[in-house]
């Protein structure tokens, strides 16, 4: 969800080789966990038909994780670089034990690129743009629709104790109050499915190209622009002064309207979309992970310090 400090989720409790006989795969080794991830828990195994990746969804229900990979198949017939989930032994993708949803992909080739650079914003511009071309008129209930206004306006009436929560109170209300008609209108932009998490650690790259993109597990319906102020965001992130670096944005639009040309409407909200997505991400940190972990003032949220960072954006 963040770009804030990544919660630990643990390891897999898996009976590996009978696991992975259910999707026709024989074990030749031990599970190696692989670390990083926020929404999942992974192991890296090798078998009789190469290296493969086991993934718990730790906080997806079973009808999202298998809506979210009959999109990822759908995605990669067309083209598009990312794993196809091998099936089981009922033709499902996604398998429950003990609860929780779990799936197993061929591990990728490449590595997660150690920095960001104007090519490869430009390249993920161009992967959204191609997400969204290739998933349009995708229809699948089992996608959730979020409701960003409603989630900040719930957002000034929980119960936040943290130094400076009243400011930022006073300054999510304003920002529903001053952009009420922009919102309105943001919504009724070109809409479809969201990665909603396009960020450098969820890409891998071999001899400078993308060869995978990975982590579907936030996806989302909703406006396509959301994608793009997204990625953004976490670009954002990336800056030690949270400030949005300008060459890396107009790389990305580039990028995207290489594939897919946003219209006049899409190019004129993108900085109200920047804004959204930063103020949602930073009111559920707050709300959700800040006391988990110990912290004490609002501005120990990275998210929020972004989201005053690029409010005038650009």
């Amino acid at each position: 969800m963040t770009g804030d400090q990544i919660w630990p989720n643990g390891r897999l409790r898996l009976d590996v080789p009978g696991f992975l006989g259910r999707f026709g795969l024989e074990a030749r080794g031990e599970a190696v966990p692989l670390l990083g991830g926020e929404d999942n828990i992974n192991a890296r195994v090798a078998t009789d038909r190469g290296e493969v990746v086991i993934r718990e969804y730790v906080r997806s229900g079973f009808d999202e994780v298998r809506a979210e990979l009959a999109l990822v198949e759908h995605l990669a017939r067309g083209g598009f670089p990312t794993p196809v989930p091998f099936p089981s032994e009922n033709g499902e993708s996604a398998v429950l034990v003990g609860g929780a949803p779990i799936a197993v992909f061929p591990f990728a080739p490449g590595a997660v690129p150690p920095v960001m650079t104007v090519d490869l914003a430009a390249e993920c511009g161009a992967l959204l743009a191609r997400m969204h071309v290739l998933a349009g008129g995708w229809a699948d209930d089992r996608i959730p629709v979020t409701d960003r206004r409603g989630f900040l306006r719930e957002s000034v009436g929980a119960d936040v104790a943290l130094a400076g929560a009243r400011l930022w109170r006073l300054e999510v209300r304003s920002f529903l109050e001053r952009n009420a008609a922009a919102l309105a209108l943001l919504e009724e932009q070109p809409r479809g499915p969201l990665h909603h998490d396009l960020h450098r650690r969820n890409l891998l790259v071999a001899d400078g190209a993308v060869t995978a993109v990975l982590d579907f597990d936030e996806l989302d319906h909703g406006p396509l622009i959301i994608d793009l102020a997204r990625c953004f965001h976490y670009l954002a992130l990336e800056d030690p002064d949270r400030r949005l670096p300008a060459a890396f944005a107009e790389a990305v639009v580039r990028g995207y309207e290489r594939v897919r040309p946003l219209s006049p409407a899409e190019s004129a909200l993108l900085p109200l979309a920047l804004d959204l997505v930063g103020m949602v991400d930073a009111a559920g940190f707050i709300r959700w992970a800040a006391p988990y972990l110990g912290l004490e003032r609002i501005h120990d949220c990275h998210s929020w310090l972004a989201y005053l960072a690029n409010r005038s954006y650009p």
